[in-house]
């Protein structure tokens, strides 16, 4: 009952109360006028209830909060966002510092600050991505990446700069997550960074719980560009040196990435290649020694197949490599040769904590914290790799007392991940190699132990 109806009832009552006896006639008046009073009542509260209510009295909705600007901090580095998202600026950064120790007497023991590098990322007008990471590392300064992406969509992007190239398994996987400490001899016949314009895309992405720990999110990922080309195991420059250029392409593809079958889900298979022209003696592997006067002259292919299979905390990867190369001796004795480089490797993993194996970054389960009796996660490593040097390059191109022929290595290890960016990893390789040493081209054994501590945000 509302307020206005208990004030009508109330002054029914009060006028029966306060009448006084009188005759029938006299009784039919006032019955009359009280049947008035009620129904000019009745208008009057049904005028009230027409009423609009007083502007004072209208309730107001809750106002929408205002897009702001965001800023962030965690394991995945600083992160800035425009209030539309449509701008974003992501600082994030990697040091690893190394420690050696050789059972060879030609190879110093010794500290090394391996890499040092601030990792400048971000997007602009929502579609733009861009990447600068300088390297502080090694013995001197130089610029990794810099490279602008324009993302029309996730199955169709074009990135221009400098940037990897497609080529080898192990160097698309990022140096932070490698599991061992130094790559394979495999990576040596690939280059490390050109310059270019590359098309790469996912097509038919997976569940993103899935797809996040692979290389691609797609059933099938794409790399294709053209770029100045440069030598095997060689960071290009910051402009071309012969003018050619080389074309790369990879093509990796998840078979099972949508099955049913879980323990295939896993599963990748690809093939890189590279086919271009190099002149010069930029245009030779970084890491072997020549003779000098060789020089790189005419056509360069490379192609290699590649593989890897995770299922929960077991992992493996394998990939074989063949690097094709012309080569030229414009000092006597004078010659040309094609020479044929090639390796391959097969590394497995075991995460012994329980977590699942992954080619990105291994996330614990528990973070590193004795004072709860917390130790991080831990995970086993081993590795094989066969490295061969075409015969050709003997004597005439390298000297056997300098460059080896063959170099075969394994390797186990040991990394232990504290949180998801602090790590500490140890190594112990043994690699047998043919010739290269001074003095002696014959057989030799080599033993080195590496340790490393790893922050990567």
């Amino acid at each position: 009952m509302n307020t206005s109806l208990a004030t009508l009832l109330v002054l029914i009552g009060a006028t029966l109360l306060t009448a006084q006896p009188v005759v029938a006639d006299d009784r039919d008046d006032r019955i009359r006028a009280l049947e008035k009073r009620v129904e000019q009542l009745e208008k009057l509260l049904l005028t009230r209830e027409a009423k609009p209510a007083a502007p004072g009295e209208t309730p107001q909705p809750a106002p929408v909060p205002k897009a702001v600007p965001t800023l962030s901090v965690g394991s995945s580095g600083f992160i800035m966002r425009s209030a539309d998202t449509n701008f974003a600026l992501r600082i994030r950064g990697l040091i690893q510092f190394d420690s050696r120790w050789s059972d060879d007497e030609n190879i110093d023991d010794s500290f090394v600050l391996r890499r040092a590098r601030p990792i400048i990322e971000g997007t602009v007008f929502r579609d733009f991505d861009f990447r600068l990471t300088p390297e502080f590392g090694g013995s001197s300064v130089a610029l990794r990446d810099a490279w602008l992406n324009y993302r029309y969509s996730p199955a169709l992007q074009l990135r221009m700069g400098k940037m990897k190239p497609p080529g080898s398994l192990e160097r698309w996987q990022s140096v932070a997550n490698g599991l061992f400490i130094e790559r394979s001899p495999v990576s040596l016949l690939w280059p490390v960074r050109d310059l270019g314009f590359m098309l790469h895309g996912e097509l038919w992405p997976g569940d993103g719980a899935i797809s996040k720990s692979l290389a691609g999110d797609g059933l099938l990922n794409y790399d294709i560009g053209v770029f100045n080309g440069t030598g095997d195991a060689r960071a290009a420059g910051n402009s071309d040196f012969d003018g050619d250029k080389t074309a790369a392409a990879r093509l990796f593809f998840h078979p099972f990435l949508k099955s049913e079958v879980k323990p295939l889900q896993k599963f990748g298979v690809g093939v890189s290649g590279t086919y271009g022209e190099m002149q010069g003696a930029a245009g030779l592997p970084d890491d072997f020694t020549y003779r000098a006067g060789t020089t790189a002259d005419g056509l360069q292919w490379r192609v290699g197949p590649q593989a890897y299979w995770y299922w929960g905390p077991f992992g493996v990867l394998g990939e074989h490599a063949i690097s094709s190369q012309r080569l030229e001796r414009n000092v006597a004795p004078f010659a040309s040769t094609r020479a044929e480089n090639s390796a391959w490797m097969v590394t497995a993993s075991w995460m012994l904590t329980g977590e699942d194996a992954t080619f990105r970054a291994v996330t614990p389960r528990k973070n590193f914290d004795p004072r709860a009796r917390e130790w991080g996660a831990l995970q086993a490593v081993v590795r094989y790799s066969y490295l061969d040097l075409d015969d050709d390059l003997f004597p005439t191109f390298a000297n056997p007392l300098e460059l080896p022929t063959r170099a075969a290595s394994w390797g186990v290890g040991l990394n232990w991940y504290l949180n998801r960016n602090l790590r500490a990893a140890f190594d112990f390789n043994h690699t047998d190699f043919k010739g290269g040493q001074s003095g002696n081209a014959g057989d030799f054994g080599e033993n080195v132990f590496s340790t490393r501590v790893q922050l990567a945000f």
